[in-house]
């Protein structure tokens, strides 16, 4: 008998490793397609239980053996939703970088890449994106890995970087929040795509730089208390980064931008308690966040018309949700009951992202003639992808003295 539960027992460990590793395959030719058709990338993470939220038992649940299922409980029924990855209550800050990080990488080697974090409000999407001081989330993580990729030998690099939020449809500037600026709004630029004209651009130029950007930007952003969040972001935050290469041996520059987004929370009214401003705030990042479902529905469906002026989130996002870029939306989830109709309505959404195809992204270039090409893939920290010909970003503007002074510090 003995012999038995042995020889069953190695059968099994057997087969769960096959499973794992057909599991493993079908990610990475899942991979290799998203990569072919341009898809948007879809990443969910459930933020953990708090003490507040007054239950004891997650409605949401996950599969052992694929990291890219996620199952919700509602009335006695179970929905599984597919993504293509999955992060547990248990999952840390450095473990989801972990996941991103090669997407943070494409920017050096000249692609347009776009990380957006999307939920309800409380359902941790600034802490995934900004975290706190002893724990960054995604966007100091991102500036830290760039600066510190940017050491390349053969290619010398800048970083640049500016950071602005949308509040009531208005844009403004987080770090220079001079109540005297003029007034900002977005632009096409004459050789094509989009820029914000008076945007304060700083470089960064040491680590210790990433995180006083980061903080002025954390400080300026307009927050408020719910009754759903003690300090609910009440803006899409949006932190640009733009990276020029240029290969030592040849001359070659390489173009690359890396958007990191924190989209304001998603909310119903009549839970969040919200009037007067609150009310107004409300109503308008609905609005947005409807605009942008529209926008990944009208990519999904193929049509002709895509509606991306019907806000300035979308307006924003236009190069990065219409083609040659990579783009992950990280949905956030909240693990309670009652919040479980917003989680369905956040999974229900990123499915719908998910199998939106943008076309496949390409680098931008500047100057690669045929013959030196092999000469910079050797040194390229990345490479594989055709060039093409783009202009030169525009140039970063003075710092203004009170961004300066705390750099200087």
């Amino acid at each position: 008998i003995q012999e038995a539960i042995r020889t069953t027992d190695e059968k099994n460990k057997e087969l769960v490793g096959k499973y794992t590793h057909e599991i493993q395959l079908r990610k990475q030719y899942h991979n290799q397609l998203v990569e072919l058709k341009g898809n948007i990338r879809v990443y969910c993470r459930v933020r953990p239980c708090l003490p507040e939220d007054g239950f004891t038992e997650p409605v949401v649940s996950f599969d052992p053996f694929d990291d890219g299922v996620i199952m919700v409980n509602s009335k006695g029924k179970c929905q599984k939703f597919h993504m293509d990855k999955v992060f547990n209550m248990n999952v840390s800050q450095s473990e989801v970088f972990g996941e991103v990080s090669a997407l943070v990488r494409s920017a050096i080697d000249g692609f347009n890449v776009c990380i957006f974090a999307y939920g309800q409000t409380g359902s941790g999407k600034t802490h995934t994106m900004e975290g706190v001081s002893h724990d960054p989330g995604v966007n100091q993580r991102a500036l830290r890995l760039l600066y510190e990729e940017t050491k390349t030998s053969g290619w010398q690099y800048s970083i640049e970087t500016s950071m602005l939020e949308i509040y009531n449809e208005s844009l403004r500037d987080l770090l220079n929040p001079d109540p005297n600026t003029n007034k900002l709004e977005v632009k096409m630029k004459q050789e094509g795509g989009f820029h914000v004209p008076g945007l304060m651009t700083v470089p960064v130029n040491s680590l210790s730089e990433v995180n006083k950007i980061i903080e002025t930007g954390r400080q300026n952003r307009a927050t408020a208390s719910t009754s759903m969040n003690e300090r609910s972001s009440r803006s899409h935050s949006l932190l640009c980064v733009h990276v020029t290469g240029v290969n030592v041996l040849t001359g070659n520059k390489t173009f690359g931008r890396l958007n990191l987004v924190d989209l304001a929370g998603s909310e119903r009214v009549s839970r969040s308690q919200a009037d007067g401003a609150r009310l107004k705030e409300a109503q308008n990042i609905n609005k947005s966040l409807s605009s942008l479902g529209d926008v990944i529905n009208a990519l999904k469906n193929k049509h002709a018309h895509v509606p991306y002026r019907n806000s300035k989130l979308t307006y924003l996002l236009q190069e990065s949700l219409g083609g040659d870029s990579k783009t992950l939306m990280i949905l956030q989830v909240s693990p309670g009951e009652e919040n479980v109709s917003e989680s369905i309505c956040t999974l229900t959404f990123g499915q719908r992202v998910r199998s939106a195809e943008l076309g496949p992204a390409k680098k931008k270039t500047e100057g690669t003639p045929t013959a030196a090409r092999s000469a910079e893939s050797a040194n390229s920290p990345m490479s594989g992808t055709p060039l093409l010909k783009t202009p030169n970003p525009t140039k970063a503007s003075p710092m203004p003295v009170k961004l300066g002074q705390r750099l200087k510090q």
